[in-house]
Protein backbone atom coordinates (compact mmCIF):
# COMPACT_ATOMS: atom_id res chain seq x y z
CA UNK A 1 0.00 0.00 0.00
CA UNK A 2 1.02 3.29 -0.47
CA UNK A 3 2.94 5.16 2.03
CA UNK A 4 0.42 8.03 3.99
CA UNK A 5 3.74 9.67 5.06
CA UNK A 6 4.62 10.17 1.15
CA UNK A 7 1.57 12.38 0.30
CA UNK A 8 1.84 14.65 3.47
CA UNK A 9 5.91 15.37 2.43
CA UNK A 10 5.95 19.31 1.15
CA UNK A 11 6.52 19.72 -2.69
CA UNK A 12 10.20 19.14 -3.75
CA UNK A 13 11.84 21.10 -6.75
CA UNK A 14 12.78 18.82 -9.50
CA UNK A 15 16.14 18.91 -10.33
CA UNK A 16 15.30 17.87 -13.89
CA UNK A 17 12.56 20.45 -14.09
CA UNK A 18 12.68 24.01 -15.64
CA UNK A 19 11.29 25.26 -12.59
CA UNK A 20 8.09 25.05 -10.46
CA UNK A 21 7.39 22.16 -7.89
CA UNK A 22 6.78 18.34 -8.51
CA UNK A 23 3.56 17.30 -7.05
CA UNK A 24 2.43 14.73 -9.90
CA UNK A 25 2.68 13.85 -13.01
CA UNK A 26 0.46 16.88 -14.27
CA UNK A 27 1.22 19.55 -11.94
CA UNK A 28 3.40 21.46 -14.84
CA UNK A 29 6.70 20.41 -13.94
CA UNK A 30 8.91 18.81 -16.88
CA UNK A 31 9.08 14.60 -15.74
CA UNK A 32 11.93 13.29 -14.51
CA UNK A 33 13.49 10.51 -16.09
CA UNK A 34 12.19 7.61 -14.21
CA UNK A 35 8.46 9.05 -14.00
CA UNK A 36 6.05 6.90 -15.26
CA UNK A 37 3.02 9.43 -14.69
CA UNK A 38 1.50 7.64 -12.07
CA UNK A 39 1.65 8.97 -8.62
CA UNK A 40 3.30 12.15 -7.40
CA UNK A 41 6.50 12.49 -8.16
CA UNK A 42 9.54 12.45 -5.69
CA UNK A 43 13.09 12.98 -5.60
CA UNK A 44 15.03 13.04 -9.00
CA UNK A 45 11.41 13.06 -10.81
CA UNK A 46 10.73 9.46 -9.27
CA UNK A 47 7.27 8.38 -7.89
CA UNK A 48 6.57 8.52 -4.09
CA UNK A 49 5.00 5.22 -4.39
CA UNK A 50 8.18 3.21 -3.10
CA UNK A 51 6.40 0.34 -3.39
CA UNK A 52 5.76 0.64 -6.36
CA UNK A 53 9.38 1.50 -7.20
CA UNK A 54 10.50 -2.20 -6.00
CA UNK A 55 7.89 -3.68 -8.15
CA UNK A 56 8.87 -1.79 -11.62
CA UNK A 57 12.64 -2.40 -10.65
CA UNK A 58 13.26 1.20 -9.67
CA UNK A 59 16.30 1.75 -7.13
CA UNK A 60 18.18 4.89 -6.07
CA UNK A 61 21.73 3.86 -7.51
CA UNK A 62 19.42 4.36 -10.85
CA UNK A 63 19.43 8.54 -10.25
CA UNK A 64 23.52 7.78 -9.57
CA UNK A 65 23.95 6.53 -13.12
CA UNK A 66 22.00 9.17 -15.02
CA UNK A 67 24.28 11.71 -12.82
CA UNK A 68 27.55 10.32 -14.19
CA UNK A 69 25.64 9.81 -17.42
CA UNK A 70 25.15 13.60 -18.14
CA UNK A 71 28.89 14.21 -16.86
CA UNK A 72 30.46 11.69 -19.15
CA UNK A 73 28.32 13.32 -21.72
CA UNK A 74 29.61 16.72 -21.29
CA UNK A 75 33.17 15.81 -21.51
CA UNK A 76 32.49 13.97 -24.46
CA UNK A 77 31.57 17.08 -25.80
CA UNK A 78 34.98 18.74 -25.00
CA UNK A 79 37.58 15.57 -26.28
CA UNK A 80 35.00 15.99 -29.50
CA UNK A 81 35.52 19.93 -29.86
CA UNK A 82 39.29 19.30 -29.04
CA UNK A 83 40.46 16.25 -31.21
CA UNK A 84 41.82 17.75 -33.65
CA UNK A 85 44.34 20.13 -31.38
CA UNK A 86 45.38 17.57 -28.73
CA UNK A 87 48.89 16.61 -30.29
CA UNK A 88 49.74 20.02 -30.86
CA UNK A 89 48.67 20.99 -27.04
CA UNK A 90 50.56 17.75 -25.77
CA UNK A 91 53.53 19.09 -28.13
CA UNK A 92 53.60 22.71 -26.74
CA UNK A 93 53.37 21.61 -22.91
CA UNK A 94 56.39 18.98 -23.48
CA UNK A 95 58.19 21.74 -24.98
CA UNK A 96 57.32 24.51 -21.88
CA UNK A 97 58.07 21.53 -19.63
CA UNK A 98 61.80 21.07 -21.83
CA UNK A 99 62.51 24.68 -21.69
CA UNK A 100 61.83 24.90 -17.68
CA UNK A 101 64.18 21.37 -17.33
CA UNK A 102 66.67 23.42 -19.12
CA UNK A 103 66.64 26.72 -17.74
CA UNK A 104 66.99 25.12 -14.42
CA UNK A 105 70.98 24.02 -15.11
CA UNK A 106 71.55 27.83 -14.62
CA UNK A 107 73.23 28.60 -11.72
CA UNK A 108 75.41 31.79 -10.52
CA UNK A 109 79.14 32.16 -9.18
CA UNK A 110 80.21 34.66 -6.68
CA UNK A 111 83.36 36.22 -6.81
CA UNK A 112 83.99 34.48 -3.69
CA UNK A 113 83.07 31.32 -4.91
CA UNK A 114 83.94 28.07 -6.73
CA UNK A 115 81.15 25.74 -8.44
CA UNK A 116 82.35 22.00 -8.09
CA UNK A 117 80.24 20.19 -10.99
CA UNK A 118 79.14 16.81 -10.64
CA UNK A 119 78.06 14.25 -13.25
CA UNK A 120 76.34 11.66 -12.04
CA UNK A 121 78.11 12.81 -8.50
CA UNK A 122 81.64 12.36 -10.06
CA UNK A 123 83.72 15.20 -10.48
CA UNK A 124 83.69 16.86 -13.93
CA UNK A 125 84.91 20.88 -13.55
CA UNK A 126 85.31 23.29 -11.46
CA UNK A 127 84.32 26.75 -12.20
CA UNK A 128 86.16 29.90 -10.81
CA UNK A 129 85.06 32.73 -12.83
CA UNK A 130 82.05 34.98 -11.02
CA UNK A 131 78.72 35.22 -13.20
CA UNK A 132 75.82 33.06 -14.82
CA UNK A 133 76.73 29.41 -15.51
CA UNK A 134 74.96 26.34 -17.05
CA UNK A 135 75.14 22.66 -16.19
CA UNK A 136 72.90 19.49 -17.54
CA UNK A 137 70.25 19.95 -15.45
CA UNK A 138 69.28 17.63 -12.46
CA UNK A 139 69.32 14.20 -12.21
CA UNK A 140 72.38 14.53 -14.74
CA UNK A 141 74.47 16.74 -13.14
CA UNK A 142 74.64 18.78 -9.81
CA UNK A 143 76.90 21.65 -8.63
CA UNK A 144 78.37 21.98 -4.96
CA UNK A 145 79.08 26.20 -4.22
CA UNK A 146 81.78 26.52 -2.08
CA UNK A 147 83.25 29.48 -0.27
CA UNK A 148 86.93 29.88 -0.90
CA UNK A 149 88.29 33.45 0.04
CA UNK A 150 86.21 33.81 3.51
CA UNK A 151 88.79 33.10 6.44
CA UNK A 152 87.15 30.50 9.16
CA UNK A 153 88.07 29.98 12.12
CA UNK A 154 88.41 26.74 14.60
CA UNK A 155 88.27 27.24 18.26
CA UNK A 156 90.84 24.42 20.38
CA UNK A 157 90.22 24.15 24.04
CA UNK A 158 86.87 25.96 24.51
CA UNK A 159 84.66 23.60 22.59
CA UNK A 160 83.60 26.57 20.34
CA UNK A 161 82.77 26.36 16.51
CA UNK A 162 82.72 29.52 14.18
CA UNK A 163 79.05 30.16 15.54
CA UNK A 164 80.23 30.13 19.17
CA UNK A 165 77.76 26.73 19.64
CA UNK A 166 79.52 23.50 21.67
CA UNK A 167 81.05 20.68 19.73
CA UNK A 168 79.65 17.33 21.12
CA UNK A 169 81.62 14.90 19.20
CA UNK A 170 85.63 15.58 19.08
CA UNK A 171 85.62 18.52 22.47
CA UNK A 172 83.60 16.46 24.44
CA UNK A 173 85.57 13.33 24.40
CA UNK A 174 88.61 14.32 25.67
CA UNK A 175 89.96 17.61 27.39
CA UNK A 176 91.66 18.73 24.31
CA UNK A 177 93.29 21.96 26.06
CA UNK A 178 95.32 19.69 28.63
CA UNK A 179 98.68 19.57 26.88
CA UNK A 180 101.94 17.92 28.38
CA UNK A 181 105.16 20.22 28.20
CA UNK A 182 108.47 18.78 27.22
CA UNK A 183 109.50 18.62 31.15
CA UNK A 184 106.43 16.75 32.31
CA UNK A 185 104.25 19.85 33.35
CA UNK A 186 100.66 20.09 32.44
CA UNK A 187 99.62 23.27 30.62
CA UNK A 188 96.13 24.50 29.72
CA UNK A 189 95.97 25.96 25.92
CA UNK A 190 93.45 27.56 24.09
CA UNK A 191 94.11 28.60 20.74
CA UNK A 192 92.83 29.60 17.52
CA UNK A 193 93.57 27.98 13.85
CA UNK A 194 92.50 30.64 11.03
CA UNK A 195 91.82 28.90 7.50
CA UNK A 196 89.87 29.48 4.40
CA UNK A 197 90.26 26.86 1.44
CA UNK A 198 92.31 26.29 -1.18
CA UNK A 199 91.04 23.75 -3.99
CA UNK A 200 87.54 23.03 -3.50
CA UNK A 201 87.77 19.77 -5.25
CA UNK A 202 90.04 18.56 -2.81
CA UNK A 203 87.62 20.06 -0.27
CA UNK A 204 84.89 18.01 -1.09
CA UNK A 205 86.35 14.73 -2.26
CA UNK A 206 89.61 14.04 -0.77
CA UNK A 207 88.43 14.30 3.21
CA UNK A 208 85.14 13.20 4.84
CA UNK A 209 84.80 15.96 7.21
CA UNK A 210 87.31 18.69 6.56
CA UNK A 211 86.36 20.98 9.71
CA UNK A 212 86.69 18.05 12.16
CA UNK A 213 89.47 16.80 10.27
CA UNK A 214 91.04 20.42 10.62
CA UNK A 215 90.44 20.10 14.65
CA UNK A 216 91.92 17.34 15.53
CA UNK A 217 95.41 17.85 12.78
CA UNK A 218 95.26 21.26 14.92
CA UNK A 219 95.49 19.60 18.59
CA UNK A 220 97.57 16.94 17.67
CA UNK A 221 99.82 19.28 16.46
CA UNK A 222 99.56 21.33 19.01
CA UNK A 223 100.39 18.68 21.49
CA UNK A 224 104.04 17.60 19.61
CA UNK A 225 105.33 20.78 19.46
CA UNK A 226 104.03 21.64 23.15
CA UNK A 227 105.55 18.57 24.11
CA UNK A 228 109.08 19.42 23.26
CA UNK A 229 109.02 23.02 24.80
CA UNK A 230 109.06 23.11 28.66
CA UNK A 231 106.61 25.10 30.40
CA UNK A 232 108.66 27.85 31.43
CA UNK A 233 109.47 29.30 27.61
CA UNK A 234 105.75 28.35 26.71
CA UNK A 235 104.32 30.29 29.33
CA UNK A 236 106.31 33.60 28.67
CA UNK A 237 108.76 34.06 25.52
CA UNK A 238 108.33 30.84 23.40
CA UNK A 239 104.75 32.04 22.38
CA UNK A 240 105.18 33.17 18.54
CA UNK A 241 108.08 30.13 17.78
CA UNK A 242 105.04 27.99 18.93
CA UNK A 243 102.46 29.61 16.88
CA UNK A 244 104.99 29.64 13.43
CA UNK A 245 106.03 25.82 14.08
CA UNK A 246 102.05 24.96 15.02
CA UNK A 247 100.92 25.98 11.76
CA UNK A 248 104.01 24.96 9.61
CA UNK A 249 103.19 21.62 10.63
CA UNK A 250 99.80 21.58 10.39
CA UNK A 251 99.70 23.14 6.66
CA UNK A 252 102.45 20.37 6.01
CA UNK A 253 99.89 17.36 7.55
CA UNK A 254 96.77 18.70 5.61
CA UNK A 255 98.86 18.58 2.36
CA UNK A 256 99.73 15.01 2.84
CA UNK A 257 96.32 14.39 3.32
CA UNK A 258 95.46 16.65 0.10
CA UNK A 259 92.47 18.24 2.09
CA UNK A 260 92.51 21.68 -0.25
CA UNK A 261 92.52 24.18 2.86
CA UNK A 262 95.16 26.58 3.31
CA UNK A 263 96.17 27.84 7.17
CA UNK A 264 96.54 31.65 7.31
CA UNK A 265 97.59 31.87 11.06
CA UNK A 266 97.62 29.92 14.57
CA UNK A 267 97.04 32.16 17.64
CA UNK A 268 97.59 31.11 21.21
CA UNK A 269 94.91 33.01 23.73
CA UNK A 270 95.62 31.21 26.55
CA UNK A 271 98.80 28.85 27.94
CA UNK A 272 98.17 28.70 31.83
CA UNK A 273 98.63 25.89 34.21
CA UNK A 274 95.86 23.51 34.97
CA UNK A 275 93.51 25.17 37.52
CA UNK A 276 93.86 22.71 39.89
CA UNK A 277 97.74 23.43 40.47
CA UNK A 278 96.94 27.11 39.98
CA UNK A 279 98.04 28.07 43.36
CA UNK A 280 101.41 26.58 43.32
CA UNK A 281 102.36 27.07 40.42
CA UNK A 282 101.93 30.73 41.22
CA UNK A 283 104.35 30.32 43.74
CA UNK A 284 106.86 28.86 42.08
CA UNK A 285 106.75 31.98 39.68
CA UNK A 286 106.76 34.46 42.63
CA UNK A 287 109.91 32.38 43.85
CA UNK A 288 111.39 32.26 40.18
CA UNK A 289 110.90 36.14 40.22
CA UNK A 290 112.69 36.87 42.93
CA UNK A 291 115.56 34.46 41.81
CA UNK A 292 114.94 36.91 38.11
CA UNK A 293 115.10 40.00 40.56
CA UNK A 294 118.30 38.69 42.57
CA UNK A 295 119.97 37.73 39.69
CA UNK A 296 119.13 41.00 38.01
CA UNK A 297 120.58 43.02 41.33
CA UNK A 298 123.70 41.03 40.91
CA UNK A 299 124.46 41.16 37.00
CA UNK A 300 123.94 45.04 37.73
CA UNK A 301 126.70 44.89 40.21
CA UNK A 302 128.65 43.11 38.02
CA UNK A 303 128.35 45.48 35.25
CA UNK A 304 129.60 47.89 37.63
CA UNK A 305 132.19 46.33 39.19
CA UNK A 306 133.88 44.98 36.13
CA UNK A 307 134.36 47.78 34.21
CA UNK A 308 135.95 49.63 36.74
CA UNK A 309 138.11 46.82 37.19
CA UNK A 310 139.41 46.33 33.84
CA UNK A 311 139.94 50.01 34.05
CA UNK A 312 142.11 49.69 37.10
CA UNK A 313 143.81 46.99 35.79
CA UNK A 314 144.65 48.79 32.52
CA UNK A 315 145.80 52.04 34.21
CA UNK A 316 148.45 49.83 36.47
CA UNK A 317 149.54 48.13 33.20
CA UNK A 318 149.89 50.92 31.74
CA UNK A 319 151.98 52.36 34.26
CA UNK A 320 154.38 49.33 34.69
CA UNK A 321 155.00 49.51 30.79
CA UNK A 322 155.81 52.99 31.53
CA UNK A 323 158.01 52.21 34.37
CA UNK A 324 159.40 49.24 32.27
CA UNK A 325 160.27 51.83 29.65
CA UNK A 326 161.90 53.88 32.14
CA UNK A 327 163.92 51.68 33.90
CA UNK A 328 165.19 50.37 30.16
CA UNK A 329 165.65 53.81 28.86
CA UNK A 330 167.73 54.71 32.24
CA UNK A 331 169.81 51.29 32.19
CA UNK A 332 170.80 51.76 28.04
CA UNK A 333 171.40 55.05 28.95
CA UNK A 334 173.90 54.02 32.04
CA UNK A 335 175.26 51.33 29.96
CA UNK A 336 175.79 53.55 27.01
CA UNK A 337 177.44 56.17 29.45
CA UNK A 338 179.62 53.47 30.79
CA UNK A 339 180.68 52.17 27.77
CA UNK A 340 181.58 55.44 26.81
CA UNK A 341 183.88 56.53 30.41
CA UNK A 342 185.58 53.05 29.76
CA UNK A 343 186.68 53.99 26.47
CA UNK A 344 188.24 57.42 27.74
CA UNK A 345 189.54 55.19 30.58
CA UNK A 346 191.30 53.26 28.36
CA UNK A 347 192.44 55.65 26.63
CA UNK A 348 193.46 58.29 29.60
CA UNK A 349 193.58 55.96 32.87
CA UNK A 350 194.94 58.42 35.12
CA UNK A 351 193.15 61.64 34.16
CA UNK A 352 189.54 59.36 33.54
CA UNK A 353 190.35 58.24 37.66
CA UNK A 354 191.03 62.03 38.99
CA UNK A 355 187.69 63.17 36.89
CA UNK A 356 185.84 60.03 37.94
CA UNK A 357 186.80 60.71 41.73
CA UNK A 358 186.01 64.08 41.85
CA UNK A 359 182.74 63.68 40.47
CA UNK A 360 181.63 60.67 42.98
CA UNK A 361 182.91 63.41 45.35
CA UNK A 362 180.91 66.09 44.06
CA UNK A 363 177.72 63.31 43.88
CA UNK A 364 178.17 62.78 47.68
CA UNK A 365 178.78 65.95 49.04
CA UNK A 366 176.51 68.05 47.58
CA UNK A 367 173.79 67.78 50.24
CA UNK A 368 176.16 67.63 53.34
CA UNK A 369 176.78 70.22 55.78
CA UNK A 370 180.26 70.66 55.31
CA UNK A 371 182.55 73.04 56.97
CA UNK A 372 186.64 73.51 55.99
CA UNK A 373 188.54 75.20 58.41
CA UNK A 374 192.17 74.63 57.05
CA UNK A 375 194.54 73.59 58.39
CA UNK A 376 195.68 73.95 62.55
CA UNK A 377 198.76 76.03 61.76
CA UNK A 378 196.35 78.80 60.44
CA UNK A 379 195.61 81.10 63.02
CA UNK A 380 194.24 84.13 61.42
CA UNK A 381 190.91 82.52 60.49
CA UNK A 382 187.93 83.30 62.51
CA UNK A 383 186.10 80.67 63.72
CA UNK A 384 182.48 79.80 61.65
CA UNK A 385 179.51 79.07 63.46
CA UNK A 386 176.99 76.86 62.01
CA UNK A 387 173.96 78.63 61.73
CA UNK A 388 172.25 75.58 60.06
CA UNK A 389 173.14 73.61 62.41
CA UNK A 390 171.58 75.84 65.22
CA UNK A 391 168.64 76.14 63.32
CA UNK A 392 168.12 72.83 63.42
CA UNK A 393 168.70 72.19 66.94
CA UNK A 394 166.37 74.56 68.03
CA UNK A 395 163.99 73.35 65.41
CA UNK A 396 164.00 69.79 67.56
CA UNK A 397 163.79 71.19 70.97
CA UNK A 398 160.87 73.35 70.30
CA UNK A 399 159.33 70.23 68.73
CA UNK A 400 159.95 67.86 72.04
CA UNK A 401 158.27 70.66 74.06
CA UNK A 402 154.92 71.27 72.21
CA UNK A 403 154.80 67.21 72.23
CA UNK A 404 154.94 67.18 76.52
CA UNK A 405 152.79 69.76 77.47
CA UNK A 406 150.22 68.98 79.16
Amino acid sequence: MPNDDDHNLPPRKNPWASGGTSTGSGSGGKPGPNDDGAGGAGRYGRPNNRPNDRQNGYADEDGLDHIFQKIKSQFGGFERRSNGNLPRLIGIGILILMVIWLLSGIYFIQPNQNGVVLTFGKYARTDETPGAKWRIPWPIQSVEIVDVTTERRIHIGDGNDDMGARRNNYAAAQPESLMLTGDENMVDINFVVLWRVQNAKDFIFSIRDPEDTIQMVAASTMREIIGQTDIQPALTDARTKIQSDAKILMQKILDEYHAGVTINNVQLQKVDPPALVVDAFNEVQRARQKKEELKNLAQAYRNDIIPRAKGEAERLRQDAEAYKQEVVSRATGDAKRFSEIYGSYKNAKDVTTERMYLETLEQVLKNANTIVMGSQSSSNLLPLLSLDQKKSAASVNNAAGSTGAP
